[in-house]
């Protein structure tokens, strides 16, 4: 064969094969969804949990006498309502009470459509309670004291006997054990302010009246019955009488 035909020959075979690839390539379907990755959503953010120590706002719609404000969430977990009592707030959204509310409410009133606003979000705070001017949850801040706290609540009343103040202290970090102690904060008002203690988050701190000679008596009927917590020893178990 001549040399042109050899060249021709081998041009056509080029011309054949480059044909093939691209017949090939036609012929590939184009990636379809399935060769990419479906997007992840995003999360959604899940409500929040009421946490003992919140603030509570109920708002009836057609009962607006009804409306409560500042409703504090003691740390038992419960609130207190006018004519319904005790209700379980925390450990339940905002939309959970609201419902737990309705139905409460619903066996004195008629369609008690009520919105539940959480206006305080802190569940490392304070009690402070008994013979105190305003009982109620101081924020936890590292450092603060017992007199510090209870001078963020206004202050002891005159009836108050703060030789025999009780603290409660949690327990390894459990829910509603308490371990409790007495403060002599008589003695932070006389100028030794090593008689003050630091306080840590979900302490409670009580000043019983003056004249209550029992301690145990005391603590049953000012501290046991309004904060329903579990104690580990009686608050004059190993504790030196001044």
């Amino acid at each position: 064969m001549s040399k042109q035909g050899n060249t021709a020959s081998s041009t056509l075979r080029r011309v054949v094969v480059i044909g093939s690839l691209l017949a090939g390539c036609a012929s590939a379907p184009p990636p379809g969804p399935a060769a990419f990755g479906s997007p992840t959503p995003p999360a959604r953010m899940s409500e929040y949990v009421i946490q003992p120590g919140d603030a509570i706002d109920t708002t009836f719609y057609y009962h607006p006498d009804n409306s409560q404000q500042n409703l504090l969430v003691r740390p038992d977990g419960k609130l207190v309502l006018p004519f319904v009592g005790e209700i379980q707030a925390a450990g339940l959204t905002a939309t959970q009470l609201s419902t737990e509310i309705e139905r409460r409410y619903a066996v004195s009133l008629r369609d008690p459509k009520v919105a539940v606003n959480v206006k305080t979000v802190n569940p490392d705070r304070i009690f402070v309670g008994g013979e105190v001017t305003k009982p109620g949850f101081v924020a936890y801040m590292p450092g603060i004291t017992a007199m510090q706290a209870i001078v963020q609540v206004g202050g002891w009343k005159d009836t108050a006997d703060l030789q025999e103040v009780v603290l409660l202290q949690k327990v390894n970090g459990t829910i509603n054990e308490y371990r409790p102690s007495k403060l002599n904060l008589a003695k932070v008002e006389e100028g030794d302010t090593k008689a003050d203690l630091v306080l840590g988050p979900s302490d409670v701190i009580v000043i019983p009246k003056t004249g209550i000679a029992k301690a145990n008596l005391w603590l049953k009927q000012y501290v046991l019955n309004m904060l329903p917590i579990r104690l580990t020893a009686s608050p004059t178990d190993g504790i030196p009488q001044d």
